[in-house]
């Protein structure tokens, strides 16, 4: 829903200890796992067409690792596979939709203190998910329940372009439900702040990040009355509530526990540049150590910026710094390979790519950026070789690559493989309509009565019975 803000021995001892609804309970006469996941799909192709994702790979690859170790001590049979995703917002939010999508806005990473604070608010998050809050509130409340619901759903989307517009549609719709309704969403914030702090701490967190985010936003509130940081002001962030997090924290053990880690401070850091409106005065910030505890951290930065002003050689000296400092870390190493690039040395930029996918074959940031170079330098051959590399070394690859599998096949004027490779694109972003669309250009391409001919007009048929399906 909106922003509130050691793993376990087994998964039916994590179920006991959390609480987690059993299958069968009343939620799954009104919306089973599968209708969930059915309209977290409807509501992830809105957001796609509507709001503005964030595509930095190495962010996204950071916050999805992130969110798979906190709900890894959750993983069972009917848990939904979770697909965390990042909107270019500086509004702080976060919000979760039905069957396990879950969006966090570029300003609450740079809001958050440390590691602990973002991993809390991701925690939370994931509780809704993992406690089926919103099939929950379809049986409580029958039909009102289901107008409330999809409102609240709406309004986040709509606030993410406009924080009055969204406000104005939840307002409206709530005004039209009943106060139990309410009060029944102000019971999930607080039984996800608790579930939270559980899946906060088996994931070796500190369990305190939680409420010291809280009083992070406590101290934003009492320095502006205008800056809107909670879901539309509908989850009120009370004392009461912020004592309980504390009390619940308390109890759990590991009270230390992670607080940070350099790649939070690096991507954090790189969000910062990209919102900053006066990168020269950035530039002298980190120069002068007037921002971050980590000299590794601000060489980055500086970094960064040379890079984005057009500086390359300036870089040089830098880099040779950062990585005495932080050379094994993979997302320096891609820096450096950057910085190679610039200074017109792509024989070390393609050495560091090679030497980060051999060591990690699902690192699609690194696959990305070595795809970008082969591409300038026309090398379709060894594209097409580092992708198949990278897909049959990946059980979940990124959507992405199959679009850039598309780009060098049509390049190769091989086009009915491209189309297919479009139409895994799009089946990987679960918008088969689309899939069977490109499936149908790659039909027409190829010789009939031809196995190709064969395969695809399978493919095609398997797709529409599952678009039936869902329907």
């Amino acid at each position: 829903m909106a922003l509130a803000l050691s793993m376990s021995a087994t998964h039916s001892s994590a179920r006991q200890q959390l609480n987690l609804p059993q299958m069968g309970e009343p939620a799954d006469q009104v919306m089973s796992p599968r209708d969930e996941q059915s309209i977290g799909r409807n509501y992830m192709r809105q957001i796609r067409q509507h709001l503005v994702l964030n595509t930095d790979t190495e962010l996204n690859d950071y916050v999805q690792k992130l969110g798979q170790r906190l709900v890894s001590s959750q993983s069972r049979a009917d848990s939904p596979d979770f697909t965390f995703f990042v909107i270019d917002n500086p509004e702080i939010n976060a919000f979760a939709l039905p069957g396990g999508f879950i969006g966090i806005n570029t300003g609450l990473i740079t809001a958050a203190h440390n590691e602990a604070q973002l991993a809390s608010v991701i925690a939370h998050e994931a509780a809704h998910v993992l406690q089926r809050h919103i099939a929950r509130l379809y049986a409580s409340q029958g039909n009102t329940g289901l107008k409330t619901a999809a409102t609240i759903l709406a309004a986040i989307l709509l606030s993410q372009q406009s924080a009055e517009a969204g406000q104005a549609a939840l307002l409206t719709g709530i005004a039209a439900s009943q106060q139990s309704a309410i009060n029944f969403t102000r019971t999930h914030e607080y039984e996800a702040d608790r579930i939270g702090i559980q899946l906060l701490t088996d994931a070796g967190y500190n369990p305190r990040g939680m409420v010291d985010f809280f009083e992070v936003l406590r101290r934003r509130i009492a320095l502006t009355s205008t800056e809107r940081m909670e879901f539309l002001r509908t989850h009120p962030l009370t004392n009461n509530r912020i004592s309980e997090a504390r009390n619940n924290a308390s109890r759990l053990a590991n009270p230390i526990g992670v607080q940070n880690s350099v790649d939070f401070q690096l991507q954090q850091m790189k969000l910062r540049l990209q919102h900053t409106r006066d990168p020269a005065a950035m530039q002298t910030a980190l120069a002068q150590g007037h921002i971050s505890n980590s000299e590794a951290v601000r060489l980055y930065g500086r970094i960064l910026l040379l890079l984005q002003a057009g500086k390359s050689a300036d870089c040089l000296p830098l880099m040779e710094r950062l990585q005495a400092l932080l050379g094994t870390n993979p997302s320096v190493q891609l820096l450096g390979a950057r910085v190679a690039i610039a200074n017109n040395d792509s024989a070390r930029a393609e050495g560091i790519y090679s030497a980060v996918i051999n060591i990690q074959p699902d690192n699609y940031a690194a696959v990305e950026q070595y795809l970008g170079m082969l591409g300038r330098q026309n090398r379709t051959d060894r594209s097409e070789g580092v992708i198949k590399s990278y897909l049959r070394n990946n059980l979940t690859p990124s959507p992405d690559v199959y679009r850039k599998y598309a780009e060098v096949l049509r390049v190769k004027g091989r086009l009915p493989a491209a189309h297919e490779a479009m139409a895994d694109y799009f089946f990987s972003l679960n918008d088969t309509r689309e899939a069977i669309n490109q499936l149908e250009l790659a039909l027409r391409s190829v010789q009939k009565e031809s196995n190709e001919e064969a395969r695809i007009t399978a493919r095609i048929s398997q797709s529409r019975n599952i678009l039936r399906n869902n329907n």
